[in-house]
């Protein structure tokens, strides 16, 4: 791999995965999964979760599914009522 180049040889399903999901978002299908490599090196994206059962494994309290999504859904609607 020379300054940077790096050819990914991809089954047809996954090909055409990522040239909708590039597609979807306006981006070169490059560009698209240069970015998503990125993301999936920059952090943990299941650190989140180890905390939680830890938390849980120390506590023993827990949230509902729904309880946590109608909470979701909440900041979420403050949020997007904040910036109106």
């Amino acid at each position: 791999m020379a300054d940077g180049d790096l050819t990914l040889k991809l089954d047809d399903e996954t090909a055409r995965r990522l040239q909708a999901a590039a597609d979807a978002a306006g981006r070169p299908v490059g560009d698209y999964a240069a970015g998503l490599i990125a993301e999936g090196l920059d952090g943990d994206r299941w650190q989140g979760a180890r905390e939680a059962l830890a938390e849980f494994d120390r506590t023993g309290e827990s949230f509902d599914a729904e309880e946590a999504l109608a909470h979701f859904d909440r900041q979420l609607a403050e949020r997007l009522a904040a910036r109106r």
